[in-house]
């Protein structure tokens, strides 16, 4: 099926409605444990949904611009739906300018493009409407990229060690009991990977041959905002 009608979507926004929703419209629903974002559009868009009233609490909470900044770190194109009502929420809230702020913020210091709808209806729409608009722009179909989030110290070796080429979590694991640890692995030469049951000559080379790779830098570095804090 073409990638033009295709969307990546966190498992977890099954509850929601949506997904069910584009199916409808003709769009091709793959549901996903995604690390960063809700709906993935193409390479480059990938956005968040929330409800106006998670949109406050997780404001309150510091959650909001952490997930907006892992966001804008993995695509171009970040973008965060509100859906809910929203005036009826403001009225509750004793500083309604802290939704203004954040909203500058998201805007300002990360880059975040947001939107608003009412309900579940019009946020698939917009949602159905943003996939073909940037896929008609988009190099690529949709993909998921982000970090996961990793707990504890040997979470984020396995992590580390398994993002070498043809490495998995389970030689990974092999590499790190042989060599005791992630700088140990990374210093070693094609002959003593080679050692490691199941990684071999050939992939001990392919290993070796990205770690003394030459770095290419870009030619130019992305613009960075910074929004002043009183």
């Amino acid at each position: 099926m073409s990638d033009t009608f295709r969307v990546l979507v966190d498992e977890r926004e099954r509850a929601s409605g949506i997904p069910e929703r584009l199916r409808s419209m003709g769009m091709f629903v793959e549901p996903r444990m995604l690390n960063v974002g809700d709906y993935i559009l193409s390479s480059e868009c990938a956005l968040e949904r929330k409800s106006s009233k998670d949109f406050v609490h997780s404001l309150y909470s510091g959650r909001l611009f952490d997930q907006a900044r892992r966001l804008s770190e993995a695509y171009d194109i970040p973008m965060m739906l509100v859906e809910g009502q929203l005036s009826d929420l403001l009225d509750t809230m004793t500083n309604p300018r802290a939704f203004w702020g954040a909203l500058l913020t998201l805007c300002l210091a990360h880059g975040i493009h947001v939107f608003f709808t009412e309900d579940v209806d019009q946020s698939a729409q917009f949602i159905s409407t943003l996939a073909r608009h940037t896929r008609l722009s988009a190099s690529r179909g949709p993909v998921a990229r982000g970090k996961p989030r990793l707990s504890t110290t040997k979470e984020k070796q396995m992590f580390i060690v398994s993002s070498l080429p043809n490495v998995g979590i389970k030689l990974a694991d092999r590499l790190l009991g042989w060599f005791g640890s992630v700088r140990e692995v990374f210093k070693a030469s094609v002959p003593e990977l080679s050692l490691v049951n199941g990684v071999g000559r050939t992939r001990a080379e392919t290993i070796t041959s990205l770690l003394d790779a030459p770095y290419q830098r870009s030619e130019k570095s992305p613009p960075q905002l910074r929004l002043d804090r009183d």
